[in-house]
């Protein structure tokens, strides 16, 4: 009888547990475009050489519901011509695209890219490949929060997509700086303005 009853509990309790609402919920799925002459540069944190440069995009976002909300770099492409032949840790194209993401509160200074640093991540996507980023942190409303999302390595230059999760039911508001379709529009006007200036 003891094994009967044993035996009928455990597929109930295995129903039990997937019954538990997940912690966060998908959203929606955003795609960043880093490269050299269309993104905005810097020298990021957790890095030695001061003199290496970074391209970035910079996500501007609020949500309208506190939180647990997670970032997770998806997917990458490199658009990188960068020679990885002197490191051999980078031997696959997987490595010639490795990103990272900075979580800011209240405002991002490049010139100063640790001043309201309050969370980041490197290699966290639970994919296999050791080199996308995955970045979970609990988020308040009324507060303006920045994403820079970059590279491991200097001087890459990748495309990807970030899957957005977030409390059920939230949403949030966002601008990518620059937007990879109008910054090229952008500098042709300040290129024609300085022409006729």
């Amino acid at each position: 009888m003891k094994k009967l009853l044993a035996y009928l509990l455990i597929p109930f309790s295995l129903c039990a547990m997937s019954l538990e609402p997940p912690s966060s919920f998908y959203l929606d799925t955003l795609v960043f475009d880093i490269e050299e002459n269309e993104s905005l540069s810097f020298t990021r944190p957790s890095w030695n050489d001061s003199n290496d440069i970074f391209y970035y995009n910079l996500i501007s976002f609020t949500v309208d519901t506190a939180g647990e909300w997670r970032a997770s770099n998806s997917s990458i492409t490199s658009n990188d011509s960068f020679d990885y032949s002197p490191y051999p840790n980078h031997e696959t194209p997987w490595f010639n695209a490795d990103t990272y993401i900075f979580l800011y509160e209240d405002s991002f200074d490049a010139k100063n890219p640790t001043l309201n640093l309050i969370a980041q991540d490197d290699d966290g996507y639970d994919g296999g490949n050791e080199v996308q980023f995955d970045l979970t942190y609990n988020l308040e409303t009324d507060t303006t929060y920045y994403s820079v999302v970059t590279t491991y390595d200097p001087e890459e230059e990748m495309s990807g997509n970030i899957d957005i999760y977030g409390p059920n039911g939230a949403s949030f508001v966002y601008t990518i700086i620059p937007e990879p379709a109008t910054f090229g529009l952008f500098l042709g006007c300040v290129a024609l303005l300085r022409r006729y200036v």
